[in-house]
């Protein structure tokens, strides 16, 4: 009886350990809107659909836009090249054309509502996110205010993130080419 019950409670486990590692499905929340709040940057907002949520984008990383992580700022400002002074303002021109880009308009937002960590007392969640069909990632990289970086994963429409990246890229390169954004100073 002790055999039986130590058996089903190991097949059980491997059951649940099994589950946990499925990858988590998209879901598309549409005609959503940017709320304007002082904790929002570039690549990281907070959102209305239905109710208030918090998203920061995948694949990429706009620089921070106030001074609480040194650390980050300086691997930031590397990456483009740029002292830490320049990246900083840079974050804030990236959110300020986040919020000036994304206001007022409707919000299509991709989520396998994975936990992007942060600070604040808010559950934030890793999204894509597309405006008028457009997919802001890119819109970000190529007005040079955000670098490559972050969480991977297949795409909603099936698409490998390695085949992703290769795009963004494409684009980071002639944001660099023509000098735009952190790229240009």
């Amino acid at each position: 009886m002790i055999k039986k019950i130590f058996f089903i409670l190991l097949i059980f486990s491997f059951s649940i350990s099994a589950d946990s590692k499925k990858e988590k499905k998209w879901q598309k929340l549409e005609n959503c809107k940017y709320l304007e709040n002082k904790a929002n940057d570039g690549d990281s907002f907070h959102v209305e659909c239905g109710k208030e949520y918090l998203f920061r984008l995948y694949f990429i990383d706009t620089p921070e836009s106030e001074e609480s992580l040194p650390e980050r700022i300086k691997e930031q400002a590397s990456y483009f090249g740029i002292s830490p002074e320049q990246s900083l303002k840079l974050g804030n021109v990236a959110a300020s054309f986040t919020e000036k880009n994304l206001s007022g308009k409707e919000l299509t937002i991709w989520t396998k509502w994975s936990d992007a960590l942060g600070r604040s007392k808010m559950k934030r969640y890793y999204a894509l996110v597309y405006l008028e069909k457009k997919d802001y990632n890119e819109m970000l990289i190529k007005n040079g205010l955000a670098r490559i970086h972050g969480y991977r994963t297949k795409l909603p429409n099936g698409k490998e993130s390695k085949n992703y990246l290769s795009e963004l890229k494409i684009l980071e390169d002639k944001a660099k080419k023509g000098k735009r954004g952190g790229w240009g100073y």
